[in-house]
């Protein structure tokens, strides 16, 4: 029996999962996991403190803590086995992701004062979409976005930020359909996004440089003209300009209270406007990725907000299928045939749950 936690570090609190699981990759079954505890911590604060961290895992006795980290940047394995010399890497990225790997690495420092230490795993969302091709990664920018070595800050480029629900999608749409080469990943998260996978590979995602750009989330804007940005930061200064797109805007923006993509598809009509407009976006990056795949052989829905996704299917996929070109002009052939109807899969695990099958049923170097 296997003792691991899992951390997802989110704004100034840790959520941590305990779970209980018995070995799955020798025996080639997946693991059987029991989730025995669970809870949250505050990072920054009054009360706060990563001693109790510290605690959970020594009163546990843990085998195993497995981290969940935002940003790796371009070099990032996932998952990546942690052992001390990683830390500058990680330090050198905090100029590129100052808000989200700070907290990180200051609970890589208070681990690695436990006796006896327990394994560490780095699970980066990132990691899935280094390899974008170059055309989708880049941006169409100027030597001012250079360093002083002249190469491309590795900030100026697309990433998408999901990327373990997309690999969880990827697997779960292999498994069930194993004929489906041309994957659309849709992650219905508080910043949902799309992705499209071609042949196992990422080839395109909503998301962007911050996971501000692409759909709009919860209280995030999605994209935008970057005019725009720069006459909010004239009239109210960078720092309120990021709260107002990252914070309050979004579909809470469009409702004028604060809601989820959950809330969105429950029928209320009150919520049409913000409803309307995800689905319109959603749509949007979906015939981007039909048209970079040439075509779509199953959707597979994953996210915090996956129990909406049903009720999201049933407006999108028919939209997905395209009918039969006309005919040509003095031919009896139509120009292309029909599009089958598009599969469709719907992936309720939790975040934490599929880092810890992760864990137990994928070989990790080390």
């Amino acid at each position: 029996m296997k003792k691991l936690i899992v951390l997802i570090p989110e704004g100034i609190s840790i959520n941590y999962f305990a779970y209980q699981a018995e070995a799955g990759a020798s025996s080639g079954l997946k693991p059987h996991l029991d989730i025995v505890r669970s809870g949250r911590m505050k990072l920054r604060g009054p009360g706060a403190s990563f001693a109790a961290v510290r605690k959970l895992v020594e009163d546990y006795k843990v085998d195993t803590v497995a981290i969940r980290v935002v940003y790796g940047g371009n070099e990032s394995e996932t998952p990546l086995a942690y052992n001390g010399t990683h830390l500058r890497a990680l330090e050198d990225l905090v100029r590129e992701s100052p808000v989200d790997l700070p907290p990180v690495i200051k609970l890589l420092k208070n681990l690695q004062r436990i006796i006896p230490a327990p394994e560490i795993l780095l699970f980066f969302e990132t990691s899935f979409f280094v390899d974008l091709p170059l055309q989708e990664r880049t941006y169409a920018l100027g030597d001012s976005s250079s360093d002083l070595s002249g190469k491309k800050s590795r900030a100026y480029r697309k990433y998408g930020y999901h990327g373990l629900f997309h690999e969880e999608g990827l697997r779960r749409g292999q498994r069930e359909f194993p004929d489906a080469n041309r994957i659309i990943s849709i992650c219905l998260g508080p910043v949902p996004e799309v992705a499209a996978i071609y042949n196992r590979k990422p080839v395109m995602i909503s998301s962007g440089s911050t996971p501000l750009e692409g759909l709009p989330g919860n209280t995030t804007c999605g994209d935008m003209d970057p005019g725009v940005v720069m006459l909010l930061e004239s009239k109210l200064g960078p720092e309120m300009t990021n709260e107002m797109l990252s914070r309050k805007s979004g579909l809470s923006a469009l409702a004028e209270k604060s809601i989820t993509i959950e809330d969105l598809f429950r029928g209320d009509e009150k919520y049409g406007q913000a409803r309307n407009l995800l689905q319109y976006r959603v749509l949007l990056s979906c015939g981007s990725a039909i048209a970079i795949m040439d075509g779509v052989d199953a959707v597979v829905f994953t996210g915090r907000y996956a129990s909406s996704a049903v009720q999201l299917s049933e407006w999108l996929l028919p939209r997905l299928v395209s009918p039969a070109m006309p005919k040509l002009s003095g031919t009896s052939k139509n120009v292309g045939e029909p599009q089958k109807s598009v599969r469709a899969i719907y992936v309720h695990e939790s975040l934490d749950r599929i880092i810890a099958e992760m864990c137990t049923s994928i070989p990790i170097p080390h």
